[in-house]
């Protein structure tokens, strides 16, 4: 009674900070300034503002914690604020544990308990203490809770936070060695910089030499929204600050329109001390990932790092008496490197030069994050032990799940370090199942064989980006050879661990075209043989392909490799070839191929984006010698699907780039010129092709250039049969060969 005419008091915040759904239990006498226990619970909403990347951030976590306020309340303390008085948060201590951050879904369950009170300068304060649990597992904790009641006058006068890090020192005396070698040379971003690492691309936020963050699939990323709290970094320096390791400062404008000041508090308005501590670790995030530690590690995600004790200070106030300038700065303390990094900073944040908060010590690491492994409502179990799974959802988990989920527990140590290789992600996964291996996991055995089928959408993106209708090479190659990576997988060739699977040499006959009639394709693929020199393997396969009713479609013989990343850096390229190397270098010529170009590949299949060299008489054989050129993008599709940690251009789209190129001199040739319908196929039937890779493109590449000699062109009944051979660089690297190609032109009338 009484207590309603106080027109402001200890209250909850208001939607949308309001984080409490209800409260189950308190035990407290009411009006009694003494101790007491208060029960919540937080149902976390897949739509809140607070998920991102399918986890609460670390700031609303805390927040969610806000009981405190309702116990305090129960407790009497607006009996004697009497309205002079309002609540402040002090400072906490805070522990994270093991489990990472709650997801969507989930339910957070509080104990909150005010343990004593006291009286400092004529200010009330009250301590307090809580955990966070879902279900059985300990979040995080709260110790050595502090809050106060404080008048306007006393919060005006304040002085702020009590700390300068140039007399303090750093907090770890003999910190790790880490050496910033592969930092943002940028050193400062603007908004628009931020705003595109925000939406996951970190490529056009922090330049050159970050090339691999354009193809990552589960980028690690800033949130956006009501969690966008900074607008521009306007210091960066890796090996900077007071302490000489490194140091950012992060700058946000605070309208008095701010979206937390309406819902915390009524009648009382401030930004809360759990957002500034968000603010200031997703200062630590983006110096993270400017430093460089992003880069091999798609599919992690930022967390607090568990067991180590944060200490907050909070000591001002950003409330909308005016427009604030508010600073977050990052003082890095210590960089452990690994498989997961640690990175510990103190941290910073000011309003108008004043100091507010302040943790000395805060841990952020990188850690994997996968997915649940993709359930299937049909189970394709397979194999002499039935121990194997061929469907659909365990191929996807094979392209980017959990590599246990794809193929058992012999990769489980996968799931938490290293890398494995991969299959395609969509849009160039092209195994729909597999219906037969004939070997136990982990059994090396020559002879082994798998079988697996394609469905043929007639749909599919491919038909339509191939101008003459029918499946491009680049795609029916990848359908013979995907099963062969699952087998060698599935064989454990890759369990001496972070291995990197590639394509070799292949030899090959095309019996027929491949158009979106055909119901499906059935591939056999047989392990013909392999070799173990130190960490590296050799694999070998037989393949056939047929379609749904038997008949041949494409067999082909090829080798694989298991490679260290260190193996496929040290490469060095196809032997000089003088007669390549002379038309690598010719000077460039002002050529319109643009009518040739209109009856081969578009939109996702184009891989040449220009000719800028044709003699209608050159090459040893004097029928014909064209180049093309394709700019490296980092964006490019293919990257985000081949693989998935490990970007790299398929060599099978290699291949089609010097059909295509071919296809362009066969026009340029003007061997169409009296036809009518012009069909040309996409690879001669019944001819054969071979090929040879000794490198690989890479996002961080600038250019490709194709050369194509053609060798024989023969006149056939209705059009011609040409043969050629070519070759492809990567920037100055002769990287692929094809010794023998061939496509046939007919006319269709």
């Amino acid at each position: 009674i009484g207590q309603d005419a106080f027109e402001r008091q200890v209250r909850l915040p208001a939607p949308p900070l309001l984080l409490v759904d209800r409260v189950t239990g308190i035990a407290a006498e009411p009006k009694t300034e003494g101790t007491g226990v208060i029960w919540t619970e937080t149902y976390l909403d897949p739509d809140a503002f607070y998920i991102h990347n399918g986890k609460i951030r670390p700031g609303p976590l805390i927040e969610c914690g806000q009981a405190d306020l309702t116990l305090i309340g129960w407790m009497g303390a607006d009996y004697k604020n009497k309205d002079d008085r309002v609540y402040r948060l002090l400072g906490c201590e805070i522990t994270f544990h093991d489990g990472g951050l709650p997801a969507p879904g989930e339910r957070l369950e509080f104990q909150i308990e005010i343990t004593g009170h006291a009286t400092l300068a004529g200010v009330r304060m009250f301590f307090f203490q809580y955990d966070c649990r879902v279900g059985d597992r300990r979040v995080f904790s709260v110790r050595n809770g502090q809050a106060g009641f404080f008048t306007d006058q006393e919060l005006a006068s304040g002085k702020g936070v009590i700390w300068d890090p140039l007399t303090e020192g750093p907090p770890t005396r003999d910190p790790t060695t880490f050496v910033p070698d592969q930092a943002s040379q940028k050193r400062a971003f603007d908004a628009d910089q931020l705003a595109a690492w925000r939406q996951g691309d970190a490529y056009a936020c922090f330049g050159d030499g970050f090339e691999l963050l354009a193809t990552q699939s589960k980028p690690a990323h800033l949130p956006d929204g009501k969690l966008q709290f900074f607008d521009r970094v306007t210091e960066f320096d890796p090996a900077g600050g007071p302490w000489q390791r490194g140091y950012l400062k992060a700058k946000a404008f605070v309208p008095q329109t701010a979206w937390f000041y309406e819902g915390h508090f009524h009648k009382d308005p401030c930004m809360p001390g759990t957002l500034m501590a968000e603010a200031a670790v997703q200062a630590l995030e983006f110096y993270t990932a400017a430093i460089g530690l992003t880069k091999q590690r798609d599919g992690f995600v930022f967390e607090p790092v568990p067991g180590q004790t944060a200490k907050f200070i909070c000591r001002g106030q950003v409330i909308p008496d005016a427009d604030h300038d508010v600073t977050y700065e990052v003082f890095i303390d210590e960089i452990i490197d690994g498989e997961t990094p640690e990175i510990y900073a103190s941290l910073l944040a000011s309003c108008d030069g004043k100091k507010v908060f302040h943790c000395p010590r805060f841990g952020l690491r990188l850690r994997r994050d996968w997915p649940a492994p993709r359930l299937s409502a049909t189970p394709l179990r397979l194999g002499p032990s039935q121990e194997s799974r061929g469907d659909q959802a365990a191929l996807l988990d094979c392209a980017n799940g959990p590599p246990s989920a794809a193929f058992g527990p012999m990769y489980a140590p996968f799931d938490r370090a290293g890398i494995v290789p991969r299959l395609p992600q969509p849009p160039y996964h092209m195994v729909s199942r597999i219906t037969e291996v004939t070997v136990r996991p982990g059994q090396a055995i020559k002879g082994a064989r798998v079988s697996a089928e394609y469905d043929i959408d007639p749909d599919a993106w491919f038909f339509d980006d191939n101008a003459n209708g029918t499946m491009p090479f680049a795609v029916l190659s990848e359908i013979a050879l995907q099963p062969c990576g699952w087998l060698a997988s599935h064989c454990g060739f890759a369990l001496s661990g972070n291995l990197r699977f590639r394509n070799l040499q292949g030899e090959g006959l095309l019996h027929v075209e491949v158009g979106p009639n055909m119901e499906r394709l059935d591939v056999s693929s047989t392990l013909t043989s392999f070799s173990r020199v130190g960490p590296m393997t050799i694999v070998n396969f037989d393949v056939g392909v047929q379609d749904a009713a038997g008949g041949a479609v494409f067999d082909l013989s090829t080798r694989f490799g298991f490679f260290p990343a260190a193996a496929l850096a040290r490469q060095a390229g196809l032997s000089l070839s003088p007669q390549f190397e002379d038309a690598f270098r010719f000077a460039p010529q002002d050529i319109d191929d643009l009518p040739a170009a209109q009856h081969l590949a578009r939109g996702q299949m184009k891989m040449i984006d220009s000719v800028d060299y044709f003699d209608p008489s050159g090459g040893a054989a004097g029928l014909g010698l064209v180049r093309g050129r394709q700019k490296v993008d980092p964006y490019a599709w293919y990257f985000k699907a081949h693989f998935f940690q490990d970007p790299v251009q398929p060599g099978s789209l290699g291949l089609d780039a010097l059909c295509q190129l071919l296809g362009r001199a066969v026009f340029l040739k003007g061997l169409a010129a009296d036809m009518n319908t012009p069909h040309l196929e996409t690879l001669a039937t019944n001819a054969p092709i071979a090929w040879t890779y000794r490198g690989q493109v890479m996002p961080d590449k600038k250019e490709v250039t194709t050369v194509i000699e053609l060798t024989r062109i023969e006149a056939e009944a209705d059009g011609y049969f040409i043969e050629a051979s070519g070759s492809l660089w990567c920037d100055e690297l002769r990287v692929y060969e094809v010794n023998t190609m061939s496509v046939r032109l007919r006319d269709l009338d």
